[in-house]
């Protein structure tokens, strides 16, 4: 069996229990450098995910029909994570899924808002457009960023297309010691450094967040 394991937005405390029991039986642990290295352990044989998902489906078939494999994802496997990806090699019927806490449900429980009415997306991948027409026509969007559309560079594209009324939560390194929320007009965040790797939320101005401050 291969078990997708949502490990969560980073620190261990928030890993579920059973993601850490489906962590600590498997023999195999596939996964990207820094969550093998926070959460893998040892004595397990492991295989680094880079730019090599063709290598990844190899490696994970060679060991999965006599070994416990477990592939962990950074919050959850379904969250524009590997999942997808994992479905189109292996059938359903072969795999488990353990859901993990998304850094989109932590930024929303940071700010103290639902997320059950936001429109949720990410940039990686894709081209800004498309995110720019779901701000403009939606009063609550949340998406991922990269290290190439990062949040400043998001709100420099908004402007340029016209997008006002808007207000801006940019949370990073969520889970961290180093965790970092805080609003931004368009025009401030689009001067920033850029915060890459960020969950944004954008929300109409009179749409109330409770931040971490108030």
């Amino acid at each position: 069996m291969l078990t997708v394991v949502g490990v969560g937005p980073g620190s261990e405390s928030y890993l579920t229990p059973l993601a850490r029991q489906v962590i600590d039986e498997a023999e195999v642990i596939v996964a990207g450098e820094r969550l093998l290295e926070a959460f893998a352990g040892e004595g397990k044989s492991t295989f680094v995910i880079k730019n090599n998902l063709e290598d990844v489906v190899n490696f994970i078939k060679k060991n999965l029909k006599e070994k416990k494999v477990a592939v962990l994802a950074s919050g959850d496997p379904g969250m524009y994570g590997i999942l997808n990806f994992l479905l189109r090699h292996f059938s359903p019927e072969q795999m488990e899924v353990i859901p993990g806490i998304s850094s989109v449900q932590l930024a929303c429980a940071r700010l103290r808002i639902s997320w059950h009415d936001a429109v949720i997306t990410s940039v990686h991948g894709r081209e800004i457009k498309g995110l720019v027409d779901l701000v403009r026509n939606h009063d609550k969007v949340i998406t991922l960023t990269d290290y190439r559309l990062t949040p400043a560079v998001v709100a420099q594209e908004l402007i340029v297309a016209g997008v006002v009324g808007k207000k801006v939560w940019v949370c990073q390194n969520l889970s961290y010691s180093n965790e970092f929320v805080r609003e931004f007009s368009l025009e401030s965040l689009a001067k920033s450094p850029g915060y890459p790797g960020s969950v944004m939320v954008i929300v109409n101005y009179e749409h109330k967040v409770g931040g971490p401050d108030e």
